[in-house]
């Protein structure tokens, strides 16, 4: 009897002491981990980051982390994100209205990552911070860097294929009516004196969905001064047909001084009805979550105004 009580002790010592020695790897894994970090070549020089972040803040690519699988602690907000694709993914994250080192110090980040080289000295210096050239990468090639910069290159590769097929597919349906030959303006109501901006293909209000991906075309003087130049300009009423294609996006309600307006009215894009109004607040976006989305309202939007003619 003694002989088995002994056996039995001594069982159940081991097996406490196995687990111990179990749980005692595992935490000493996680903190491994935790402490790896990897090289990261940027514009700006290379830059050490965390294998495997976790505390994430961001400035304007939070739909490009959360498509990758990576939810941002905090993020800068011009809508607090409400009307993006996205909202539901990070309607409960810190809402920050500036990098200010104080703001983002009490995030406690591990990495943070901007799209302006004025924030990458300040911000460095509490966190290993990465510059996102947004304006002068595609969005291919951004896709690609975020997914080296947080570990997800396999998930980076797949979202871009992903939405190859989907862009290929929407291309086809555009085809098969004829519009994808026709010129293109994106417009912005400015305020009720009459202005209006016009964008080009890097500022949001769907640009680099409709001239990049989908390949329409742009009026002469939109190719030539804005897209190829300074990416947004605000004009008068009077020049307005010469910045209009034969389709206008308009990224808000058409100001009261537009309306009954005789030069507005005898645009031909206007009189036949070809405009395409979008939510500015989803609109606002250029990521590639949100670019998803966008792609699916432009193929009705456009079938939908080609069926009417």
């Amino acid at each position: 009897m003694k002989t088995k009580l002994i056996s039995v002790l001594c069982a159940g010592v081991l097996i406490v002491f196995g687990l111990t020695g179990c749980t005692t790897t595992r935490a000493s894994k996680s903190s491994e981990d935790a402490s790896k970090t990897r090289i990261i070549s940027t514009k700006l020089g290379d830059v050490e980051v965390p294998a495997n972040p976790q505390r994430v803040v961001s400035s304007y690519v939070e739909g490009d982390l959360v498509a990758l699988g990576i939810v941002p602690v905090a993020g800068i907000a011009p809508y607090e994100f409400k009307g993006s694709a996205f909202y539901e993914e990070v309607k409960d994250i810190t809402l920050i209205e500036s990098l200010e080192p104080e703001t983002v110090m009490a995030q406690k980040p591990d990495l943070i990552v901007v799209i302006s080289e004025d924030d990458v000295e300040k911000m460095s210096k509490i966190a290993p911070t990465v510059f996102v050239p947004f304006t002068e990468l595609s969005m291919e090639e951004r896709i690609t860097f975020l997914g080296q910069v947080v570990n997800k290159e396999e998930e980076a590769k797949k979202l871009i294929k992903d939405f190859n097929y989907k862009l290929a597919d929407a291309k086809k349906k555009l085809d098969k009516t004829g519009i994808l030959n026709k010129k293109v303006s994106i417009f912005e109501g400015a305020d009720e004196s009459g202005s209006i901006y016009v964008y080009g293909d890097k500022w949001g209000r769907g640009g680099d969905l409709i001239y990049n991906k989908l390949g329409f075309k742009a009026p002469d003087v939109i190719q030539n001064e804005i897209i190829n130049g300074e990416q947004y300009r605000d004009i008068s009423l009077e020049v307005l047909p010469e910045y209009s294609g034969d389709y206008i996006i308009f990224a808000s309600d058409i100001p009261n001084s537009l309306k009954g307006n005789s030069v507005w009215e005898n645009i031909p894009a206007v009189k036949e009805n070809h405009i395409i109004p979008i939510d500015e607040k989803l609109f606002y976006y250029m990521d590639i979550y949100s670019a998803n989305v966008q792609l699916d309202y432009f193929v009705e939007k456009f079938l939908s105004v080609s069926k009417s003619n």
